[in-house]
């Protein structure tokens, strides 16, 4: 269902940001059947900063971002690379953990300005709150397609050392894995048929000394006629 139907709409450092065609039709089942346009302007905004939180995770370790997609029912970033488990688990947890921030930057919003929930702010509040606590929740249960799925195999590879060296080495060091480096083009072989280097000999140049090895050979085995009277 969402392998086609997409519009392309911008690009965040290269990567294609597309809108599905269900997009709207999510939005307006989120709020209720209402007509409320800053309600759906919020909706989108808070499902690409999701799909923007895995794609920082994805990068931030080194792999490929190659698309982010914008649906009626959630988001998806695509991304290449063999992730370990734990990393796997990181990059699920990217798109909850923006949520979070979301939420956080919001609600201290909202309590030192309480007129931000009224009026067309409301709805735009009432999205980067409500509706984003629902959409974390659901995205959290432990059931594939759903993040949840590997964002909490983050608790069972934290008991391990190993992952636990791991994690310390994603949060403290250098993308773990760097860009790969361009090809270098192969020197040509030397050709056959170059002209021999000084201090060798040529072809011509040994031909000509065995002819002269042979003649001086044939000529000690002829009797000199000045000897024979």
């Amino acid at each position: 269902m969402f392998d086609k139907g997409y519009l392309r709409v911008f690009q965040w450092k290269g990567v294609p940001v597309r809108l599905h065609w269900t997009l709207p039709i999510g939005a307006l089942v989120f709020s209720g059947g209402a007509f409320a346009p800053f309600f759906w302007l919020g909706f989108f905004v808070l499902v690409f900063l999701h799909e923007l939180g895995h794609a920082i995770i994805v990068r931030r370790l080194g792999y490929r971002v190659t698309a982010i997609d914008i649906t009626g029912f959630g988001g998806m970033c695509r991304w290449s690379g063999a992730a370990s488990r734990l990393e796997r688990s990181l990059i699920s947890w990217g798109g909850v953990g923006a949520q979070l921030v979301i939420l956080a930057l919001t609600f201290g919003l909202v309590t030192i300005f309480p007129f931000l929930a009224l009026g067309w702010t409301g709805q735009l509040v009432s999205v980067f709150l409500w509706t984003n606590l629902w959409l974390a929740a659901i995205n959290l249960l432990p059931f594939p397609p759903l993040d949840g799925h590997q964002a909490w195999q983050l608790v069972s590879e934290l008991r391990r050392p190993s992952g636990r060296r791991e994690l310390k080495r994603v949060l403290f060091s250098r993308p773990l894995r760097s860009r790969p480096q361009p090809q270098r083009t192969p020197e040509p072989p030397p050709r056959t048929d170059a002209p021999a280097s000084k201090g060798s000999m040529g072809t011509k140049e040994l031909a000509d000394l065995l002819r002269n090895i042979g003649d001086q050979a044939g000529k000690a085995r002829t009797p000199d006629k000045r000897h024979w009277n």
